[in-house]
């Protein structure tokens, strides 16, 4: 545990160390989360650049390749640490909300996180809401979520309904919404593989031995484009 909790506690210092367009840990958790019970799979390079705030033109967040390749390593470590607990004991899986000193549980970067994971599968999530029952509860659950914790303008009654019960919420569907990814039934409107989009297609085309678009520093031909 006392491994966990350091292994936690590097990964947060070099959250915060980095600049505004980087996740902090509470959104990475979300994050995180989504990416594990989108349908698809979202390769690691268009996740990393969502999380980062990577792309074509723009400045790197990280000094140099050896400290992006020291954050992503904590990165991927605490993915694969939640993808394990979802899997293996799902009973143990909790979100991650900071509390402040004041006790005021912080759920919205959660939400942010996840909603940034939704993004990148938008309208793939939109389809839970299509399955009924428990799915689409769940699916409907967190999309109120994000649009509550977005809106600048909501109801504080409203906000504090939620926050009275967003730990369970969140927990709850996560779990619902994980469970039926892994028990393979198919989506509505799941495209065919042939017509699923290519998720560099933003970046234009990709020779082989250009920079990855992940922001790793390496070639594509060994890193994304190796998968």
């Amino acid at each position: 545990m006392t491994e966990q909790t350091n292994s936690h506690d590097a990964l947060d210092r070099a959250l915060l160390a980095l600049d505004d367009r980087a996740m902090v840990l509470g959104e990475l958790d979300g994050f995180i989360a989504g990416l594990l019970i989108l349908p698809d799979d979202v390769p690691p390079g268009e996740w990393f650049s969502a999380a980062f705030g990577l792309g074509k033109g723009q400045r790197s967040v990280f000094a140099s390749i050896d400290h992006a390749n020291a954050v992503l390593d904590l990165v991927m470590a605490y993915h694969d640490e939640i993808a394990r607990t979802l899997a293996k004991t799902p009973e143990l899986y909790q979100p991650r909300f900071p509390v402040e000193d004041d006790g005021e549980v912080i759920w919205e970067l959660w939400v942010e996180g996840f909603a940034a994971a939704v993004e990148l599968r938008h309208d793939r999530f939109m389809a839970y809401r299509q399955v009924g029952g428990e799915v689409a509860g769940a699916a409907l659950g967190l999309l109120m979520a994000i649009d509550i914790a977005l809106d600048e303008n909501s109801d504080p009654v409203e906000l504090g309904k939620l926050s009275a019960k967003m730990a369970a919420l969140a927990r709850d569907a996560v779990l619902v919404l994980y469970r039926h990814r892994q028990s393979g039934a198919p989506l509505p409107g799941t495209p065919a593989f042939g017509e699923r989009p290519n998720p560099f297609a933003s970046f234009g085309k990709i020779g082989r031995n250009d920079p990855c678009p992940c922001g790793s520093g390496r070639k594509y031909k060994r890193c994304c484009g190796a998968n």
